[in-house]
């Protein structure tokens, strides 16, 4: 095998080592991911409790306010 026939063949070979190496690195990452994915897929019903939890103390907060207004005309510091 001749130096012309040679060099094609070797930087094929390196340019094929190097797209392996990177799939491998792009195989991981999605690993990863995917990884990631479940931990938050696992978040979602505690987050989902807290969120209604917030819900019910967003309305307990206004029926609160409506019911302890102040008196249209009286200042937030007059107590008499």
């Amino acid at each position: 095998m001749t130096l012309v026939w040679a060099v094609p063949a070797v930087a094929a070979a390196l340019a094929t080592a190097w797209v392996l190496a990177r799939a491998r690195a792009l195989e991981d990452a999605v690993s990863d991911l995917a990884v990631e994915a479940r931990e938050l897929r696992r978040m979602r019903a505690p987050l989902a409790g807290i969120r209604r939890a917030m819900a019910d103390t967003d309305a307990l907060a206004a029926e609160f306010r409506a019911e302890h207004a102040p008196d249209v005309g009286e200042s937030p510091g007059d107590s008499g």
